[in-house]
């Protein structure tokens, strides 16, 4: 397995796209962002999605110029924690300068998304899209 992983705590195999269409190598820079988030929570978190080409993309409802069409975005929970009080605690670390390669983060009824992509102007992107709040 150890061929297998990205980073010491994510594999190829959790990122790939699910419908098996093969695409499975996010951006480079991703794997380390998740590492980062993981210390900051002290918890495992459980990978929704990362990779998504068009097709599945579409499938899923996801937005035509999501972050996961390139591998720069991870959807995630963790057990134990609130979606809130996950986001909560990435927003925090971003603005303490512990998470500079996070780009966007948002909040959803099932867990939370990362990315790397970095707004021009460097503010963190931030988005609640829960339908229960």
């Amino acid at each position: 397995m150890e061929g297998k992983m990205l980073s010491p705590h994510f594999s190829r195999d959790e990122c790939a796209c699910r419908d098996g269409c093969g695409f499975d190598t996010p951006d480079g820079a991703l794997p380390e962002l998740a590492e980062a988030v993981r210390d900051i929570l002290k918890e495992p978190m459980i990978v929704h999605s990362v990779c998504r080409c068009r097709a599945h993309n579409a499938a899923v409802g996801g937005s035509p110029t999501s972050k996961h069409l390139k591998g720069q975005a991870m959807d995630f929970h963790v057990r134990g924690l609130s979606p809130v009080a996950v986001y909560n605690a990435i927003v925090k670390a971003w603005h303490d300068g512990r998470l500079p390669g996070l780009g966007g983060v948002g909040l959803y009824d099932w867990g939370v998304h990362i990315d790397v992509h970095r707004a021009t102007d460097g503010h963190l992107r931030v988005w609640d899209l829960r339908k229960r709040r």
